[in-house]
């Protein structure tokens, strides 16, 4: 069967333009046709299974990437030999294949290249039509929510496989080890999902990303989250907020214990007055709890946030906190769902 699918990709692509799978168009047709040839294995042989036959189709376009690759001193040629990955990507998502073993060396093939998942995530936060207009190129899923289906998908995977990959730290001024789900997107200013999410101001998305494990303080070189989301709420007039920008900030405060005061290097008591007389306003509606300003948190707040950073550095969330011996409430609490 693996014959199969290897002639698949050097006699289709042997015969396409270089740009052939540039448009969304030449893809779907591609992955049309890849679908009928993964069916007819399946059909053919009584011994192959759905996944048996997905997996061999994934892992011959891997591949083939690696052997153009490979032709080219190990650089990638982009274009249709690069695409084809994202053929991949699509099947992989529309078969839901099981192996995550080979969905990661899948993502860690298009790390190599891009550096990045842009083209995966942005879809999902945007809508299937922004991609176009931010990177050039269009989405291979049909609308939004599909696309933020199969992030979460993926997401699963990269935890289940324990993918993580080598971005730059500004914290530590070199290069760090990074989970898939805060890789940077390179045309967002190399923010992570979860601050370009928190930018849109969308709170579904927010939330799918920090049960998944996101940080909540990202190392992208940003400013806090959380005080990026204060600044904005500090700026509405007649103190008028949005709803969405109060989730997001409701939601980003269940995962962190406290809210560190800016105005670093000044003293404490000073930092407190400063802060105090910007966001006054947010205090007195109940948006900022002060205990997690100024004074300590409840027990029952920092214990969900010291479980969600075991879980989370263990590539565990959301799924560990439902093997947690917990009451069924306190689980929800625990996987901010309560």
């Amino acid at each position: 069967m693996e014959y199969v699918f290897d002639v698949f990709f050097e006699e289709c692509f042997d015969k396409m333009e270089r740009s052939g799978l540039s448009s969304r168009a030449g893809r779907r047709d591609i992955i049309s046709h890849l679908n009928s040839v993964i069916s007819g294995c399946i059909q053919g042989r009584q011994t192959a299974t759905t996944q048996l036959a997905v997996g061999l189709a994934v892992t011959s376009a891997i591949d083939y990437h690696n052997r153009m690759k490979g032709d080219n001193y190990e650089v990638c040629l982009m274009g249709k030999y690069h695409n084809v990955l994202y053929i991949a990507l699509r099947i992989t998502w529309d078969w839901g294949l099981e192996d995550s073993t080979i969905v990661r060396n899948l993502l860690d093939e298009i790390f190599k290249c891009e550096k990045t998942f842009e083209r995966l995530f942005l879809g999902a936060l945007f809508g299937c039509n922004a991609p176009h207009f931010i990177a050039g190129w269009k989405s291979d899923f049909n609308d939004q929510d599909e696309n933020l289906r199969a992030v979460v998908f993926f997401l699963h995977h990269s935890a289940k496989a324990r993918a993580i990959y080598p971005t730059y730290s500004y914290a530590y001024q070199r290069l760090r080890q990074t989970k898939f789900i805060d890789v940077p997107i390179e045309s967002c200013g190399k923010a992570s999902p979860l601050r370009v999410a928190l930018q849109a101001s969308a709170p579904d998305v927010v939330l799918i990303l920090l049960r998944h494990g996101a940080n909540p303080c990202p190392d992208d070189g940003g400013a806090s989250p959380v005080l990026s989301l204060l600044e904005k709420l500090a700026e509405c007039e007649n103190r008028c907020y949005p709803f969405q920008l109060v989730s997001c900030l409701k939601l980003l405060l269940r995962t962190v214990r406290m809210v560190e005061l800016p105005y670093k290097p000044h003293l404490y008591a000073v930092r407190r007055e400063m802060f105090h007389a910007k966001y006054e306003a947010l205090l007195e509606d109940g948006l900022l709890p002060p205990d997690q300003v100024y004074g300590v948190p409840t027990l029952k707040h920092t214990c969900r946030c010291l479980v969600r950073d075991v879980l989370r550095d263990n590539f565990q969330l959301p799924g560990g906190v439902l093997k947690l011996p917990l009451p069924r409430k306190m689980q929800k609490y625990i996987d901010l769902l309560d």
